[in-house]
């Protein structure tokens, strides 16, 4: 890795609290919520009734009734209309709020960063990556600052794909390439799961799939040939990996996680 920087990202952050919250989102969230402890955080698709992709976002616990959501930047508002949609009668509000993600990267960055509230794992979970959810005031600064774009080179590099880029609303949860870590196949109902769990029990591909490929000159918007035929496109490049949505019948590139 390289020395520790650090930079401000531009996520939307939606504050989810009140004596309902926890089983509220366990109940809409396509992950297990209901086990998340104090502290800790958890990817997790955000689905459709119909199964199709609505967000991906990061859950982080801050206390016993208070979480975040964190997704990209302009999907917060879509976020709360849909999770709305089904509040019902449970005690729960949620709203945009002025809260920041600061992301740290490099060498032992989560020990260099220490334990506090508001700490989430980026990605499928580094030593050397963490990033901290929270009011600006609040936030640590230890390391250099560099750019956003750095951070989202370094997302490209541990193959995390994102919405809007590499991901897109309506994809069906098959071709995210994130199921083993954003979605639970034990924790029961929650809306979209019937198209996840058909997918999954037959062993079914979807029809566009994520991948990682080397780089090696790759550009956003590069085609991807095989036989002469086109398989996809490039979605994101970062230092040394490129992001594609590639036809499932390609050969190129490798799982985003194993």
């Amino acid at each position: 890795m390289t020395s520790l920087v650090w930079a401000d990202l531009n996520r939307d952050v939606v504050l989810v609290q009140g004596d309902d919250a926890q089983s509220f989102l366990h109940s809409q969230l396509a992950n297990d919520i209901a086990s998340l402890a104090i502290g800790a955080s958890a990817h997790s698709l955000l689905l459709e009734p119909t199964g199709q992709v609505s967000a991906l976002v990061r859950v982080v616990r801050h206390a016993d009734t208070v979480f975040t959501l964190d997704t990209e930047n302009g999907m917060g508002p879509a976020v709360i209309t849909r999770l709305q949609r089904f509040v019902l009668r449970a005690k729960v509000a949620m709203r945009e709020s002025d809260w920041v993600v600061r992301a740290f990267r490099g060498d032992d960055a989560v020990a260099v960063v220490g334990e506090g509230v508001g700490r989430a794992t980026p990605h499928w979970g580094s030593l050397h990556e963490v990033d901290v959810v929270g009011l600006l005031a609040d936030m640590p600064s230890c390391g250099e600052q560099t750019e956003p774009e750095h951070i989202d080179y370094l997302r490209v590099d541990a193959r995390w794909p994102a919405v809007g880029l590499d991901i897109l609303v309506g994809d069906i949860p098959g071709t995210t390439g994130v199921l083993s870590v954003a979605v639970s196949f034990t924790k029961g109902c929650y809306p979209g799961q019937e198209l996840v769990e058909r997918m999954d029990s037959r062993g079914t591909s979807a029809p566009v799939v994520l991948r990682a490929l080397a780089r090696e000159g790759l550009g956003v918007g590069a085609r991807i040939e095989e036989d002469g035929q086109t398989m996809g496109t490039v979605t994101s490049v970062g230092s040394t990996v490129a992001l594609a949505r590639l036809s499932r019948a390609a050969t190129s590139g490798e799982a985003l996680h194993s």
